[in-house]
């Protein structure tokens, strides 16, 4: 018996020594699991500032209520008193008061009138948590750059889903003991860790060019019954963009009122076939190739066979001779397709891609399109005829900003840019990394094709864009849209890209209109790029490039003749 006793307190000692030390810790982290119950509460969201610290974001203190249920000593008498003051149904909040568990939300971010209200009852086992919420005092500003969070603060969309690991913080807890049934234990007490906030954004959003911009962009909508429109304006040397707008917009405050389509981000989602805005890429490849110059001529007629499609310039003309400089003057089709077979199919693939189109521009917004080009081996008969009239090819807007920015920036390609900095809590600042960059053509090539645009705005398609005192580089485009089941219909886009003043670029701007009346983009997107570049530059302190008296002249007369039109 001696013996059977002694081996079976070894066999119980081994057993008890493999429980408690060799899988003890398996068994321990087992028993916190079935018995630790945790609760998070979010923290406070990091604000979003324009580039000089204005608000455009915020996180503000509500009140979320709710309940301990073993402390509730009468479920319902409680919630008869409680259920007017939070607007809910009475029988379901006396479900939640007298519910076996521990804890049960009753109201999320409630206003501090109905909290002092909940604070005036003095419920036993109803209890007040400060829970932030997100606000965006401008409304509908900057809606699809800021984008909007949860109900719970996570990002959803724009800014607030691209940098949601810098604005979202350390979220606070509150640990709750339970028995393995999910039994509250009644003696047990609660652990609460506090939330850390997380850090501030600084934007290189200008608050008061984005405002006149959505403005400015709205009233050409309605001005042209386009069906939407975008506008960018940006800094060519660094890439930071000051305002960007989309019609139709939203109010972040209130996403769920909106559908997809209004709060989608036109300007860096959306892709469109340019147009004749797109014909300074087959330009600039042919001056830095050297296969032509700014005055080499060409015999221009007004239609133009190649492979299996014929061309036409947009009116019909007697066959002429025009220089590469006047061909982007009148924008003439025919004379920028015979600049593009002179540049040749290899290295016109390879100035489009230089410039940026096919892949994203480095911003890494949420839901950002490539674009679309078509890869060299995929190339058909046309072509390279459509490519530099810009059709065969998508684009975005943001893309098309960033390609003239190159031309303004002596033929540097420099990487868009949003965020400025973050801020800590204790308000340092750290500079978000400087953009990328790289060569697409010389100086002296960026020079000419300057030079060539200027002109387009004093005497060729994009008069409307001129600026008193100001010498303004663009190009217009007015572009069909293409067919689902291909081919094109009669639905066009209207659009203006350009820079000022021409000589020292202080701006780039981009107005593009989908479907406007009437289509010319000279017509519709010039007048509306002016509009916004003229208050841009102002804003900026951004001197005349010609006299300043005369200029100041040329303006006071325009302002008494939109005056006097107005009245």
């Amino acid at each position: 018996m001696f013996f059977v006793f002694t081996l079976a307190f070894m066999g119980m000692a081994s057993r008890l020594f493999v429980l408690q030390i060799v899988e003890g810790p398996e068994y321990a982290k087992l028993a916190v699991a079935q018995r630790d119950r945790v609760i998070e509460f979010p923290a406070r969201r990091g604000a979003i500032l324009d580039r000089v610290g204005e608000p455009l974001a915020i996180s503000v203190d509500l009140h979320t209520v709710w309940t301990d249920p073993q402390h509730v000593s009468d479920p319902a008498g409680e919630a008869a008193r409680l259920a007017p003051v939070l607007d809910l149904d009475a029988r379901e909040l006396e479900q939640k008061l007298a519910c076996d568990c521990r804890f049960q939300y009753l109201a999320r971010q409630v206003g501090p009138k109905v909290a002092q209200r909940v604070k005036n009852l003095d419920l036993p086992g109803i209890y007040m948590e400060a829970e932030p919420k997100r606000y965006y005092p401008g409304r509908r500003l900057a809606s699809h750059v800021l984008g909007f969070v949860d109900i719970d603060g996570r990002g959803l969309e724009g800014i607030e889903a691209q940098y949601e690991a810098i604005l979202d913080g350390t979220p606070g807890s509150m640990t709750l003991e339970q028995d393995p049934a999910g039994r509250p234990l009644p003696q047990a007490e609660f652990e609460y860790e506090r939330p850390r906030p997380g850090r501030s954004l600084l934007l290189t959003i200008d608050k008061e060019l984005q405002y006149f911009t959505q403005a400015t962009l709205a009233e050409a909508t309605q001005t042209f019954s386009a069906d939407a429109g975008t506008a960018i304006v940006m800094r060519p040397q660094t890439g930071e963009i000051l305002a960007l707008a989309n019609v139709p917009d939203f109010d972040p405050n209130n996403p769920g009122g909106f559908s997809e389509i209004d709060r989608r981000n036109r300007a860096v989602t959306d892709v469109y076939e340019p147009g004749s805005a797109y014909k300074i890429v087959a330009t600039s490849g042919a001056l830095q190739e050297k296969v032509v110059t700014p005055r080499t001529q060409f015999v221009v007629p007004d239609s133009y066979a190649y492979s299996d499609r014929v061309f036409h310039d947009s009116h019909p003309h007697p066959t002429e001779k025009m220089t590469v400089a006047e061909i982007i003057h009148e924008s003439s089709n025919i004379g920028t397709i015979q600049i593009g077979l002179e540049l040749g199919g290899k290295e016109l693939d390879g100035y489009v891609r230089r410039f940026g189109f096919g892949s994203k521009t480095g911003l890494d917004f949420p839901g950002e399109s490539p674009g679309i080009v078509l890869d060299r081996s995929d190339w058909s008969g046309p072509t390279i005829a459509t490519i530099p009239i810009g059709q065969g090819i998508a684009v975005t807007p943001l893309q098309m900003a960033a390609a003239y920015s190159t031309i303004a920036n002596e033929g540097t390609w420099v990487e868009p840019k949003l965020l400025a900095a973050t801020m800590t809590g204790g308000g340092r600042l750290e500079p978000s990394p400087p953009p990328a960059t790289r060569r697409v053509v010389s100086r002296s090539t960026a020079k000419k094709v300057t030079e060539i645009l200027t002109g387009v705005t004093e005497k060729g398609t994009g008069i409307e864009a001129q600026i008193p005192g100001y010498a303004v580089a663009g190009k217009t485009g007015t572009a069909q849209k293409p067919l689902e089941t291909g081919g094109y219909g009669n639905s066009y886009t209207g659009s203006f890209a350009g820079f000022a003043p021409a000589n020292r670029p202080a701006i780039v701007v981009i107005v593009v209109l989908d479907e406007p009346s009437p289509i010319w983009g000279g017509s519709t997107a010039a007048p509306t790029f002016k509009t916004i570049t003229q208050f841009a530059l102002r804003h900026l302190g951004v001197a005349p490039t010609g006299n300043a008296e005369r200029a100041a002249r040329e303006i006071q007369a325009e302002q008494a003749g939109d005056a006097q039109t107005y009245d």
